[in-house]
């Protein structure tokens, strides 16, 4: 990808040590970066984050999201209740990349207490960079189907 992607990012206060290592990482690569917090450790709860980040996301206002929590489970099974989520919880550079490649995924969930620094800036820079095969176009447009007769279902 030539163009730098826009990215929103946020954490609990688990995660706040991992995202601001990414949040710098990233800015100093390029990239438009909003950091939707929380912005310390020990404050906020993963909801907090997942909210705003995957609205975003659903709204076109930003290309991919980043959520950290401790484990990144919380934020995962947060951010895939939002339509048009396809949320994918990485504690590797290979997770990462096939996410995107088989699966599309536009929001990245990690763990913190899982994840080095540097492994998780690696991680996210991957990800970014990785593009989607077209492969799988047959169980994406499964899950839209699935998406659209759950929501009707309500």
């Amino acid at each position: 990808m030539s163009e730098k992607l826009r990215v929103i990012i946020g954490c609990d206060g688990s995660g706040y040590p991992l995202k601001k290592e990414i949040v710098k990482a990233l800015q100093e690569d390029g990239y438009e970066v909003r950091d939707v917090g929380s912005f310390q450790d020990a404050q906020g709860y993963y909801l907090d984050a997942a909210e705003p980040v995957c609205k975003a996301v659903q709204a076109g206002e930003y290309d991919r999201g980043i959520l950290v929590c401790g484990t990144g489970q919380g934020m995962n099974v947060s951010a895939n209740k939002f339509s048009g989520i396809r949320s994918a919880i990485c504690y590797d550079v290979f997770a990462a990349k096939m996410s995107r490649a088989d699966n599309n995924a536009n929001v990245l969930c990690t763990g913190a207490w899982l994840v080095k620094p540097e492994d998780g800036v690696q991680m996210v820079r991957v990800w970014l960079t990785s593009d989607y095969y077209d492969t799988n176009i047959y169980g994406l447009k499964q899950v839209e189907e699935f998406e659209k007769a759950m929501k009707a279902g309500e």
